[in-house]
C-alpha cells in the first residue's frame, strides 16, 4: 500500500443510512488507486451505497461502528457481470482483476437483502421454523414452502461480494450480513486469506450460499462464523481449466440449512484437489460433508477432520456425509472421486453416512475412521428410496432407501475403522416436528411419516460392490436387525 489514507465523511459521506453514498466511496477508492492505492476509511455511521469497486492495493477499512448498507433500490447497483443463474449482474462489493485488495476493520457490510424479497407469511403448517413460512401470494403453500421459491428469476444483487480473477485478499474481522442471495463469491481468485469473518445471512434467504469458492486456488478460511440458508462453504469449478485446489477451512462455526463443507455438484466441471477441512463445529446442517463429481470433475485429495455436529433440522433426507458419483444429466461427462480421508467426527443426527457411486462407476480409495453417532431419533430409511432432489442420486435407489447407518454402493479400495453408534430406545420428541422440507423438491413431508411411532431397524452397516479394504471395530448393534446387510462384495468385515 502507498500509505494514503481517505476519510469518507471528509469527502462528503454521510453516515446516516439515507443518503446515497457510493460516489463518494467509489471517488475515494479510484484517488488512491491512481496514486498507487491506500485506505478508504469508513467511521461509524450507517452509509446507504449501491455498488462500489475496489482496485488493487485498496484497503477498505470498516472501523467498528460502521455499516455499509446496500440500497433497496436496484437501480443504484452498476451491472458489473452476465446473470448466470443464482448469480445475477449486481453486486454490492466488486472487483475485477485487482491485486493486493483487503477488506477489515471490525464494521459491518449489510446488503439489505429483505428489500428485494416478497413478503412471507406462515404457512397452514407452521410450526415456528423458517422453512415452513410461505410467499404471501403462493395460491398452494403445502406443495411450495418458502426455500428456493424467491430465486427463480429474481432481479436482487448476488452475490453480494463478487471478487473475480483476484490476487492476494483479505477479508478479515468485518460482519457481512443480510445478503439478498450468495453472499461472499470467489471467482477465479488466487491467494485469499478470509479470516474472523462473522457471516450471518437470514435462514429464509434463497440461495443465501456463505462462502462461495469457484475455481481458485490457495484459499484459506479460518476462524470464522457462518449462519445461512443455503450451503455454508461450497467449492464449485467451472467449464474452463482452472480447477479449485489447495484450500483449507478450519476453526470455523457453521450454522445451515443445507450442506456446511461441501465440494462440487452442479458446478463440477473442473477438478478438485488438495482440499482441507478442519477443527469445525457444525449445526443444524442438513450435510455436513458432501463431495460431489456430477458434471465430469475429478476430485483427488481431501482430508475431513475434527468435526463435531448434528443435523437437527426441518429438513427430510439428512446426511452427516455423503459422497456421490454420478452423471447430472445423460449428457454429463464422468468423472472420479478419489483419496477421501474423513476422521474425528461426532455426530448427532437421524440421518445416515452416504457413500454411492452411479453403476459402472466407483468411489476410490475412500477412509472413514473414528466416526461416533448419536441417534435420539430416526428418519424412516425406505421413504428416500424415490426422492427427486436434485443432490438426490436417481443412479442408486436401492441405497437410497437402504436401512443403516452407513450405507455404501459401488466403492473401490473401502476402509472404516472406529465407528461407534448409539440407537436411539425410542424417537426423541425433541427431534420431531410435524412437517419437514423435501430439499429441493419443494414439498413439505409429514412427521408421522418421517418418524414412525416404533423406531425402524437399522443395520450398522449396507453395503453392496465393494472392492478391497476392510470395515473394523463397531461395538453397536443392529437396531432390531442383523448389524451387516452386505451382498456382492470382495471385503473384509474384522469383527
Amino acid at each position: 500500500m502507498a500509505g494514503t489514507m481517505i476519510i469518507v465523511t471528509e469527502r462528503g459521506a454521510v453516515g446516516d443510512g439515507k443518503t446515497l453514498n457510493t460516489a463518494v466511496l467509489q471517488a475515494a477508492i479510484d484517488e488512491l488507486a491512481a496514486r498507487g492505492g491506500g485506505t478508504v476509511t469508513v467511521p461509524p455511521g450507517v452509509y446507504l451505497i449501491g455498488t462500489i469497486e475496489l482496485r488493487s492495493n485498496i484497503t477498505l477499512d470498516l472501523q467498528p461502528g460502521a455499516t455499509l448498507l446496500g440500497s433497496g433500490n436496484l437501480a443504484d447497483y452498476r451491472a458489473c457481470t452476465a446473470s448466470d443463474g443464482d448469480r445475477t449482474g449486481w453486486h454490492l462489493v466488486y472487483a475485477h482483476g485487482a491485486k493486493n485488495i483487503k477488506i477489515c476493520g471490525g464494521g459491518t457490510i449489510d446488503g439489505n437483502g429483505p428489500a428485494f424479497w416478497e413478503p412471507t407469511v406462515p404457512g397452514p403448517h407452521d410450526d415456528g421454523t423458517a422453512l415452513t413460512r410461505v410467499v404471501a401470494r403462493e395460491k398452494d403453500p403445502l406443495k411450495s414452502p418458502l426455500t428456493w421459491i424467491l430465486a427463480d428469476n429474481a432481479k436482487r444483487p448476488s452475490p453480494m461480494l463478487e471478487l473475480a480473477d483476484c490476487t492476494d485478499v483479505r477479508i478479515e474481522n468485518v460482519t457481512i450480513t443480510n445478503s439478498a442471495g450468495w453472499v461472499v463469491h470467489l471467482d477465479e481468485c488466487r491467494r485469499v486469506f478470509i479470516t474472523g469473518v462473522s457471516l450471518l445471512a437470514n435462514l429464509l434467504g434463497p440461495n443465501n450460499d456463505g462462502f462461495d469458492i469457484m475455481s481458485c486456488s490457495d484459499v484459506m478460511i479460518s476462524n470464522c462464523y457462518v449462519s445461512c440458508c443455503d450451503d455454508a462453504v461450497c467449492l464449485k469449478t467451472r467449464k474452463t481449466d482452472r480447477p479449485c485446489e489447495r484450500v483449507t477451512v478450519t476453526n470455523c462455526v457453521l450454522r445451515t440449512r443445507c450442506a456446511a463443507l461441501k465440494l462440487g455438484h452442479g458446478e463440477s466441471f473442473g477438478d478438485f484437489r488438495q482440499i482441507a477441512f478442519s477443527n469445525c463445529v457444525v449445526t443444524e446442517s442438513h450435510r455436513v460433508v458432501a463431495i460431489y463429481s456430477t458434471e465430469g470433475a475429478i476430485v483427488d485429495g481431501v482430508a475431513v477432520s475434527n468435526i463435531v455436529c448434528d443435523t437437527k433440522l426441518p429438513v427430510a433426507a439428512t446426511t452427516p456425509i455423503h459422497i456421490d458419483l454420478r452423471q447430472r444429466t445423460p449428457t454429463s461427462k464422468i468423472g472420479a472421486i478419489r483419496n477421501v480421508s474423513i476422521s474425528n467426527v461426532i455426530c448427532k443426527t437421524d440421518g445416515r453416512i452416504m457413500l454411492t457411486a452411479q453403476p459402472g462407476t466407483m468411489l476410490e480409495n475412500i477412509m472413514l475412521r473414528d466416526i461416533q453417532l448419536s441417534y435420539p431419533a430416526i428418519e424412516e430409511p425406505t421413504q428416500h428410496r424415490h426422492r427427486r432432489g436434485g443432490q438426490t442420486s436417481k443412479a442408486t435407489p436401492d441405497a437410497m432407501g437402504a436401512a443403516a447407518a452407513i450405507v455404501v454402493q459401488n466403492v473401490k479400495n473401502l476402509t472404516i475403522e472406529n465407528v461407534n453408534i448409539t440407537w436411539p430406545m425410542a424417537q426423541d420428541p425433541a427431534w420431531l416436528v410435524p412437517y419437514k422440507i423435501a430439499n429441493g423438491e419443494k414439498e413439505l413431508v409429514p412427521g408421522s411419516v418421517l418418524y414412525p411411532a416404533t423406531v425402524p431397524p437399522m443395520a450398522i452397516l449396507w453395503a453392496r460392490n465393494v472392492r478391497g479394504g476392510h470395515f473394523r471395530g463397531a461395538p453397536a448393534r443392529g437396531l432390531n436387525a442383523a448389524r451387516f446387510d452386505v451382498d456382492d462384495c470382495d471385503w473384509r468385515i474384522i469383527e
